[in-house]
């Protein structure tokens, strides 16, 4: 016997002990099982049939002991042959139990079979044929039951679409689970999801589930498990003096904090302060020097990158109302940097003489009256000097000339 044909035999002893409450020995060799390659999976186990074999067949005589004890569902079907009355037997068209959990029957009406074992609903047919016909012999031969089962997310798909279908009598999650071709690299189990008559009937931590030792959650026909990925789950987040902050989905397990960086667009390098970075997690903060060589941090789902505002600061001085430094966000245009200084001293200033010197030091002469002071920006440690008009005091200007004249009238004598 290979090595897939061992794991697939342990996986059908497996959902054997699914039934009962399993310790914690066998729940720790489920989860190694599920542990396994994706590929022993992709194959076919004996328990589940093709989802296209219409057929049924009945059970055997003397059926396993899981299906002498299985309690009736919806969905199941059964054959029914009344000894001597051929008219009344049902041996060849199965009876289906309907949504309310009851069969409607010749001559004895309506039965509830729901929950009852197949002995137990043969006895209560038994019972009412009695009144009726009081020597007449019922018998119930059980058709092999079916569990359909959607399993989909985080999964391979499968060629003939991603339904289970089991020949067993009651199937359970982790049976389920078992039997799906899971993409553990980006399944999360800790948050799967039962839907059920298109409405979430559970949601089932199932790491937990097998570590608490059960009790396993029974699933019935067409339930729909949804297996979430952690990466749409949780997704990377850039915030802060960048280009484009937002939320970021990754495909890998984690991304390097540059890469995450790029992904948001790059820095206002400007404003960002890339030495004080900060990687946020649901645990600590960490603090991150993006400048440094070989940057070795890395950001998991769910984590957030953050970029701090850099202190950035302008100059504007001269002939304004409030000389000084401002701080700033972003590149602000000539007109707001003026208005940020309260505007210009009108009994001094010469808006026509205005002096930008750059960070680097290059100097530019603005005539803010005929320039496109919305189309000039200030960047980060610019300076706009607004120079002052040249103001004439007559009164230094009448003691000038009386000076001259009298000098005029010494010289003359």
């Amino acid at each position: 016997m290979n090595t897939l044909s061992l794991r697939g035999h342990f996986l059908i002893n497996i959902s054997r002990f699914l039934k009962s409450n399993l310790n914690n020995l066998v729940l720790s060799m489920l989860i190694l099982q599920l542990g396994f390659s994706a590929p022993l999976f992709a194959g076919e186990l004996p328990t589940e049939t093709s989802v296209i074999d219409a057929e049924v067949t009945p059970k055997d005589q003397n059926p396993p002991k899981q299906l002498s004890t299985y309690k009736l569902q919806v969905g199941d079907s059964f054959v029914v042959t009344v000894d001597g009355y051929p008219e009344y037997s049902r041996d060849r068209i199965p009876v289906p139990i309907q949504q309310d959990g009851y069969v409607s029957y010749p001559l004895i009406g309506l039965i509830k079979a729901t929950d009852l074992t197949v002995s137990e609903l043969e006895a209560q047919m038994q019972s009412a044929f009695s009144d009726q016909l009081p020597t007449a012999r019922v018998f119930v031969t059980l058709m092999q039951p079916k569990r359909t089962i959607l399993v989909f997310g985080a999964v391979t798909s499968r060629g003939r679409g991603n339904l289970h279908v089991f020949e067993v009598g009651q199937v359970y999650l982790l049976q389920a689970l078992a039997t799906a071709d899971i993409i553990f690299e980006t399944a999360d189990l800790t948050n799967v999801f039962i839907w059920r008559d298109g409405e979430l009937h559970k949601n089932v931590d199932c790491l937990k589930l097998i570590d608490d030792g059960g009790p396993d959650i029974p699933l019935e026909d067409y339930d729909t498990i949804f297996i979430p990925s952690v990466f749409q789950q949780r997704p990377v987040r850039v915030i802060g003096a960048v280009v484009s902050p937002g939320v970021y989905r990754i495909t890998i397990p984690e991304v390097p904090a540059i890469k995450a960086l790029k992904l948001a667009g790059g820095t206002k390098s400007e404003f960002a302060d890339l030495r004080n970075a900060e990687i946020i997690t649901s645990e600590e903060r960490i603090l991150v020097d993006l400048t440094a060589e070989n940057v070795d941090a890395m950001l998991s789902p769910g984590d957030t990158l953050y970029i701090p505002l850099a202190e950035a600061k302008i100059s504007v001085t001269g002939a304004v109302q409030k000389p000084g430094q401002y701080v700033i966000t972003e590149p602000v245009p000539l007109r707001e940097a003026i208005v940020m200084a309260g505007g210009f001293n009108e009994n001094r200033a010469n808006p026509k003489k205005c002096l930008l010197i750059r960070a680097d030091g290059t100097e530019e002469e603005i005539n803010f009256d005929l320039a496109q002071s919305s189309e000039i920006y200030l960047h980060p440690k610019d300076q706009i000097r607004v120079r002052e008009r040249l103001l004439l005091d007559w009164r230094i200007i009448t003691s000038a000339i009386s000076l001259v004249n009298l000098l005029f009238n010494i010289l003359g004598r």
